[in-house]
């Protein structure tokens, strides 16, 4: 995402907010370990992938893509699954809040991002999506935690209803897939953690250490992770599915 009204935090706040709580070797350790990483995970790049982790029973590959990196974040481990759970769907019955998928691959599917200007992307607010009807699967990867949080005005409670809005958006008998970086929202976990949503089905994923190193663990043990702000990137992923109404 990005654009007006989006606000991610940016490296050199981040860098000066670290060095403050955290004092400089740490910070550039972290930095020489992101280095490092980094250019271990290039050639793997090139291949898309290279080793895997066990997530619900089944099998999923790292995801090793240049845009973002994602071998040294989250993504290694969230757009496997989100591809897993669209799969072999119809792309007109699929829709994507938060553009992310179309980075990684091919995605003629439904996608809508308020801020991000792509092809094929609708710039909506998720809080005004129901002109689109009803989907058989939804999905929001690292999106929804940004929602209010990273806005102007800061509105915390927005985030916990833009799940709300998106659970709505479900066809009966459809799911909807959420995935969430823990610790970077507080109000959102919050929410999560203390029952606000029925999830079907829940799961987690920790990251051991930096790099494509993650293992599934359970939800109610992640609460609580810090989230890596220096480096941008979770050490600790909540992932939920919401059944939409009977079919």
């Amino acid at each position: 995402m990005a654009s007006d009204g989006y606000m991610p935090q940016a490296v050199g706040p981040r860098t000066k907010r670290a060095l403050a709580a955290r004092g400089a070797r740490p910070v550039i350790g972290d930095y020489a370990r992101f280095g490092t990483g980094l250019l271990a995970g290039l050639p793997w790049s090139w291949a898309g992938g290279r080793g895997g982790f066990e997530f619900g029973g089944e099998r999923h590959g790292y995801l090793y893509h240049r845009y973002k990196w994602t071998w040294l974040t989250e993504r290694a481990v969230e757009v496997p699954i989100a591809r897993s759970f669209v799969a072999g769907h119809p792309p007109d019955r699929v829709l994507e809040v938060g553009h992310v998928l179309g980075h990684y691959g091919p995605a003629e599917h439904v996608v809508v991002d308020k801020y991000e200007q792509a092809p094929g992307v609708l710039n909506q607010d998720v809080f005004e999506l129901e002109h689109l009807g009803r989907f058989d699967r939804v999905v929001a990867i690292s999106t929804l935690e940004h929602v209010g949080w990273d806005e102007d005005p800061r509105d915390a409670s927005k985030s916990p209803a833009s799940l709300r809005a998106v659970q709505r958006l479900v066809a009966p008998g459809g799911k909807l897939l959420v995935t969430v970086p823990v610790g970077y929202h507080p109000g959102l976990d919050a929410a999560i953690q203390s029952g606000e949503f029925r999830f079907a089905r829940t799961g987690a994923l920790r990251r051991r250490q930096l790099g494509p190193h993650w293992e599934e663990v359970a939800p109610e043990s992640v609460w609580g992770t810090p989230y890596d702000f220096l480096l941008y990137s979770a050490r600790a992923v909540f992932v939920g599915v919401i059944d939409g109404p009977p079919a």
